[in-house]
């Protein structure tokens, strides 16, 4: 740290750098055709969790001041992701269902800001672009969830 200057958070290079490590590592096993067991599923569900909870504090960060009452939903949701994953961790089948019903709720709430920021009526430093990597990031955790079923 601080070898590099970036007007990113440290937490972002980070979280980039954990999916990148993932997708690899995802893409190797697909190469080398090993089949997906329990124990990995269960392991990216809490991987999608505590990537969800990061794109709560990540929104809450970039949103202007003033925009106070989408900052404490954020903050509600980085709440409730880490109450998933201290909480539910030990029960998957819990864990599953909790996670679906808050990742939907969750990318409901980043389609509508999203549309906000096009439109603009957010004040944030949020970039469009930024905005739809994080709506697509949570319908790959719903297919995902979904797919397990």
């Amino acid at each position: 740290m601080c070898q590099l200057y970036t007007t990113n958070y440290p937490l972002l290079i980070t979280h980039i750098l954990n999916e990148a490590k993932m997708y690899f590592e995802l893409l190797s096993k697909l190469e080398r055709r090993e089949p997906f067991s329990k124990e990995y599923l269960y392991e990216q569900e809490l991987f999608w969790n505590n990537i969800m909870k990061e794109h709560a504090e990540f929104i809450r960060g970039l949103l202007d001041p003033s925009e106070t009452k989408l900052m404490m939903t954020a903050d509600e949701f980085a709440e409730k992701y880490e109450m998933i994953l201290k909480k539910y961790a030990k029960n998957p089948y819990d864990l599953q269902r909790i996670s679906l019903k808050e990742t939907i709720n969750f990318r409901d709430f980043k389609i509508a800001g999203e549309e906000e920021i096009l439109n603009c009526n957010i004040k944030s430093i949020i970039i469009p672009l930024l905005s739809d990597h994080v709506v697509r990031e949570a319908n790959h955790f719903i297919r995902l969830l979904k797919n397990l079923s």
